[in-house]
C-alpha cells in the first residue's frame, strides 16, 4: 500500500515537472517568435518609408533639373515622410535623410547643378544607413 502511495505521488510529482518544463520552453520559444514577427513588422514599415522618403527626394532633384517648384507645398510630401523617418529612425540615418532633404530642397532654390555626383552619394550614403539600421532591427529580436 505504502509503496503504492509513493509510486503514484512519484509519477505525479514527474509529470508536473515535466508539465512545468514543457510550458517554460514553448512560453520561451512563442515569446521569441513573437520578437521575431515584431522585428519584421518594423522592417518592413521601416523599409517602406526608407524607400517613399528616397523615391520623393528623388522626383524633387529631378523636378528641379527641369523646372522650379511654384509654391512650398510642393514640398510638403518630402517633409512628411521626412518627419515620419524623425519619428523611427535612428541619429544615423536622420544625419543622412537630413543632408538629402536639404540637397532635394534646395536644388529648387539654385540653378541646377552642373554635377548630379553629390544627390548620388548622398543617396548611396543614405541607403548604407538605412540597410545598417535594417540589420540592427531584426539582429536585436
Amino acid at each position: 500500500m505504502q509503496s503504492e502511495v509513493i509510486a503514484v505521488l512519484g509519477t505525479l510529482s514527474g509529470a508536473l515537472l515535466v508539465g512545468l518544463i514543457n510550458y517554460f520552453s514553448n512560453r520561451s520559444v512563442k515569446n521569441h517568435e513573437w520578437r521575431l514577427a515584431l522585428a519584421r513588422d518594423q522592417v518592413a514599415g521601416r523599409q517602406k518609408l526608407y524607400a517613399e522618403f528616397l523615391v520623393e527626394a528623388q522626383r524633387l532633384v529631378v523636378q528641379a533639373r527641369e523646372d522650379k517648384i511654384s509654391s512650398l507645398t510642393d514640398l510638403n510630401a518630402l517633409n512628411a515622410k521626412f518627419s515620419e523617418v524623425c519619428l523611427v529612425a535612428p541619429q544615423s540615418v536622420i544625419e543622412v535623410a537630413k543632408k538629402l532633404a536639404d540637397y532635394a530642397i534646395t536644388s529648387h532654390a539654385v540653378q541646377p547643378a552642373s554635377e548630379v555626383a553629390d544627390f548620388f552619394a548622398l543617396k548611396s550614403d543614405f541607403i548604407e544607413a538605412a540597410r545598417e539600421d535594417l540589420a540592427k532591427v531584426l539582429s536585436e529580436a
